[in-house]
């Protein structure tokens, strides 16, 4: 696999020269326009962030560019086709990065069926590009497994899938950390597996931990292309290996215990946390941020949230039915700790401490159209932002309103949010300004600082860091596809937007990115963003 790195960039608080021309853009409210600095003494600033795209142009054996942006280098890897041809060469490949930045997983596939793909190494169905260890896993995934049938954990510390008639759960450790022993031809990371009590594979899905290298494996009913949870059905609480320090030669998957959830009717949660995509386990519990405790929705009246805890002998109900009506699960967001649970009814947004009943809430101004929900890195924390600006923090400590203020925000893109949701960013379209004959683009951020609105050429966020600092790709114009949720055409130029409000260009994006899938279905991107 060849590499570039054509040098690194520096982070943008970082004291550099400024440009004569034009006002400081520092961290305050109202409309700007943006400011191009190239920060010739200390290089260009940078995000931390990883990006990945593929290069359009293939070689004449059909290879693929993999281009990755990793906080300011850039390195490129080849992608070599198992059996090149113009079939294969049509099929977008399914690129989806870990929920912490570490790695890519790396598929062929075109949403019934895939293909293989390879690298320098040979064929295989798909690998996971280790961005942080620079090396390549190559995986052998069950034939005809759908896309989003495989998961990261929150962690970003391990894919996941469950196989088989009776039912196993298989799991890859993607630590560096960890032993990967492969085998087969071509050779492949053979996975742990842990054989699942009862069932197939398609009853079975996986919650994990945010902040604990631990996966609650449900028995589950499908519905609707997801999963419920089961009445009486098996729960598994299992730790992975993700060894913080030291090397794990002989990684195994440890049972911590396990139970059956209560036999009565239970529903789905909001579906809000869905790491790797909207796969079928979305919304099918909420776990505790350390992994000691999975809650699950109940449906037939008699409890409204269940709740079990590692080491118990059986689920327990956390929200009773004298609870107020908003705890109802259709409205329960997360568990953001041991004892507190965020929901969310319309635009009002509310904390719970389940063991004393306390509560408050806040509500926010705008539409439930406009709003979104973005979780911190940890799962310790909730971001609630609508495209107008308005934008409040949760956490077990409090409510923090960051923005009240509120702008119109035509066309708005779903926002970024900071690992530790305290910084968001969406771009919009602007009808008041032209800049070359083309309608000017709009780029909104939202900190504890307030809304900053910056205007210029048209923009597309694509990750922000815990700095303030954006990762953003320039547009040809503002249309938006319906279909891909995107902006139709490639990307034009790769820019950071640092926290002092400086705009630099720091890649030309030249071959054009070719249009990617996402693991979840109808999920498209041009660049695959996450910050660190």
């Amino acid at each position: 696999m060849a590499t570039a790195t054509p040098g690194g960039g520096v982070k943008s608080q970082a004291t550099a020269p400024r440009a004569s021309a034009g006002p400081g853009l520092g961290a305050r409210s109202g409309s700007v326009a943006l400011l191009v600095a190239w920060l010739a003494a200390c290089g260009p600033p940078t995000v931390d962030a990883r990006a990945v795209w593929i290069a359009s142009e293939r070689d004449k054996g059909g290879a693929r560019t993999l281009t990755i942006y990793d906080a300011g280098r850039l390195v490129e890897r080849e992608l070599l086709p198992a059996d090149p041809g113009p079939e294969t060469d049509m099929l977008p490949l399914v690129v989806e990065l870990d929920p912490r930045g570490q790695g890519a997983l790396v598929r062929a596939g075109d949403g019934g069926w895939q293909h293989e793909l390879g690298d320098s190494l040979g064929p295989l169905r798909a690998g996971y590009v280790d961005l942080a260890g620079e090396r390549v896993l190559p995986l052998a995934l069950p034939a005809r497994l759908a896309p989003d049938a495989t998961g990261f954990a929150p962690t970003g510390g391990a894919l996941w899938w469950t196989a088989g008639c009776p039912a196993e759960l298989q799991l890859v450790p993607l630590s560096p950390r960890v032993a990967t022993p492969t085998a087969g031809d071509p050779a492949a990371v053979v996975p742990l597996a842990w054989p699942l009590p009862a069932g197939c594979a398609e009853v079975w899905g996986a919650v994990g931990a945010a902040d604990a290298p631990v996966l609650f494996v449900l028995q589950g009913v499908p519905e609707d292309g997801f999963l419920r949870p089961g009445p009486g059905g098996h729960v598994l609480a299992l730790r992975y290996p993700r060894p913080s320090e030291g090397y794990d030669a002989a990684p195994t998957l440890t049972e911590l215990a396990a139970v059956r959830l209560p036999d009565v009717p239970l529903a789905r949660t909001q579906r809000v946390r869905c790491v790797g995509g909207p796969g079928p386990s979305c919304g099918l519990g909420a776990v505790d941020p350390d992994g000691r405790a999975v809650s699950v929705g109940g449906a037939d009246g008699s409890c409204r949230v269940w709740r079990w805890a590692v080491g118990e002998p059986e689920a327990a109900c956390a929200v009773a039915t004298d609870a107020p009506e908003w705890t109802d699960p259709s409205h329960l967001i997360a568990a953001i700790s041991p004892r507190h649970y965020v929901f969310r009814e319309g635009l009002v947004v509310r904390r719970y401490d389940h063991t004393t009943g306390e509560h408050d809430g806040r509500p926010l101004i705008g539409d439930t159209g406009e709003l979104f929900t973005r979780v911190s890195a940890d799962g310790r924390a909730l971001l609630f932002v609508t495209t107008r600006g308005a934008a409040l923090r949760v956490d077990e400590a409090r409510l923090e309103l960051l923005s009240a203020e509120q702008a119109p925000c035509v066309g708005g893109q779903p926002p970024v949010a900071s690992p530790n949701a305290r910084f968001a960013a969406w771009t919009c379209v602007s009808d008041t300004q032209d800049v070359g004959g083309v309608t000017a683009g709009e780029i909104v951020r939202v900190s504890s600082a307030g809304m900053e609105r910056f205007q210029g050429v048209p923009m597309w966020a694509l990750a922000i860091d815990d700095d303030g600092d954006l990762l953003l790709h320039s547009r040809d114009d503002q249309d938006f596809s319906l279909e891909l949720l995107l902006p139709p055409a490639a990307p034009r130029n790769l820019y950071v937007l640092a926290a002092d409000g400086e705009l630099a260009r720091v890649d030309a994006l030249e071959p054009d990115p070719e249009l990617m899938r996402g693991t979840g279905a109808a999920v498209f991107r041009w660049i695959a963003a996450q910050a660190l």
